[in-house]
C-alpha cells in the first residue's frame, strides 16, 4: 500500500470505507494463515511457528524494499515499536495455540471480542467520536456470535480462553498504529513489528527444545509468513486512515471465512446456528458500509 493508492481510492470512498475494505482483504489473507496453521504439525511450539512466520515476512520485505530497507529502519520512537511487537507476539502466541486445537469457526467466534476492545480503546486513547451506527453494527454482529457459541459447549475450555487473550493484545497492537503513523511510514511499522515479534519469539524459545519442521511443514510455514504479511499491510493501512470504532464490525468477516475454510479443507461442518449467526454478521457490516457510503455522498453535495 502507498499514498498514491490511497489518493486514488479517495476519489470513490471515504477513509472509513477504504479502511473497511482493507479489513475485509486482510480477513481473506488471515483465513489463509489460520487454515494453514490449523493443518501444521501440532508438535511444533506456537512461538516457533511465530518465529518462522515473521522470518518469512521479513525476507519478503527485504526483497521488495532492498534499495531502501536500511533507510526505513530510521525511527525516533523505537520503544513504541517494541511495545507493539510485544503485544503482537503475545497475541500471536495465544491465537496460534487456539487455532491449532480449536475448530476454526469456534476460535474465530471467541476472538471477535477484539471489536469491543478496539472500539473502546479508540474512544479512550484517541478521543474518537462515539459512532452510534458502529456500535449498533457491533451489537447486531455480536448477536450472531451468540448464535454460533450457544450450541458448542466444548469450546469452553482452556483453549477457548486463548482467543480472548489474543483479542486483547491484538487490539492493543492495532491501537499503537495510530501513534506510530504520526512519525513513521507503514513500511517502517511493519518491519519493526515483524522484527520485534521474531526477537520475542526467539527469546521465549531459549529454554524450549526446537522441533525440526518436516518437509511438508516448511512450505506451510512460508505460506503462513506471506499471508500474515499481507494481513498486517492491510491492517496497518486501515488503522492509519480510518476510525478504529468504525473498523471494529468489519472484523466479523472472519466468521464466514473461517467457516468456509473449515468446511472446505477440514470437513468441520458447523451447525445451522453457526450459519445463521454468520448471516447476521454479514448483514451488520453490509448495512454499515451502505450508511457510510451514503454519508460520504451527502458530505460531497
Amino acid at each position: 500500500m502507498n499514498n498514491r493508492f490511497h489518493e486514488f481510492c479517495q476519489k470513490f470512498f471515504s477513509d472509513n470505507i477504504y479502511g473497511g475494505l482493507l479489513i475485509v482483504l486482510s480477513t481473506v489473507a488471515s483465513a489463509t494463515t489460520n487454515g494453514t496453521t490449523h493443518s501444521i504439525s501440532k508438535g511444533i511450539p506456537p512461538m516457533e511457528i511465530l518465529f518462522f512466520k515473521c522470518l518469512s515476512g521479513l525476507c519478503v520485505l527485504l526483497l521488495v524494499y532492498r534499495q531502501q530497507f536500511f533507510h526505513l529502519l530510521k525511527t525516533t520512537i523505537l520503544p513504541i515499536h517494541a511495545l507493539k511487537g510485544l503485544s503482537g507476539a503475545v497475541g500471536n502466541w495465544a491465537w496460534i495455540s487456539a487455532v491449532i486445537y480449536l475448530p476454526l469457526a469456534e476460535s474465530s467466534a471467541l476472538s471477535i471480542t477484539s471489536a469491543f476492545f478496539t472500539s473502546l480503546g479508540g474512544m479512550l486513547f484517541f478521543k474518537e467520536r462515539f459512532h452510534l451506527k458502529a456500535w449498533i453494527a457491533i451489537v447486531v454482529g455480536f448477536s450472531g456470535v451468540m448464535l454460533i457459541l450457544h450450541p458448542s459447549q466444548k469450546i469452553f475450555s482452556f483453549y477457548a480462553f486463548l482467543p480472548l487473550v489474543s483479542a486483547v493484545f491484538f487490539s492493543a497492537s492495532s491501537l499503537f498504529v495510530k501513534r506510530l503513523s504520526q512519525n513513521d511510514s507503514s513500511q517502517t511499522t511493519l518491519i519493526y513489528l515483524l522484527g520485534f515479534m521474531a526477537v520475542f519469539a526467539l527469546l521465549s524459545q531459549t529454554h524450549t527444545p526446537w522441533v525440526l519442521p518436516t518437509s511438508g511443514d516448511i512450505p506451510k510455514l512460508a505460506i503462513i509468513g506471506v499471508s500474515y504479511l499481507l494481513t498486517q499491510v492491510c491492517l496497518i493501512e486501515a488503522y492509519t486512515y480510518a476510525h478504529t470504532s468504525f473498523l471494529a464490525p468489519f472484523k466479523y468477516a472472519r466468521f464466514p471465512a473461517s467457516i468456509f475454510t473449515g468446511v472446505l479443507f477440514f470437513a468441520e461442518i458447523p451447525p445451522i446456528t453457526t450459519l445463521v449467526g454468520g448471516a447476521v454478521i454479514l448483514i451488520s457490516y453490509g448495512w454499515l458500509i451502505r450508511v457510510e457510503y451514503n454519508n460520504k455522498k451527502n458530505r460531497s453535495k
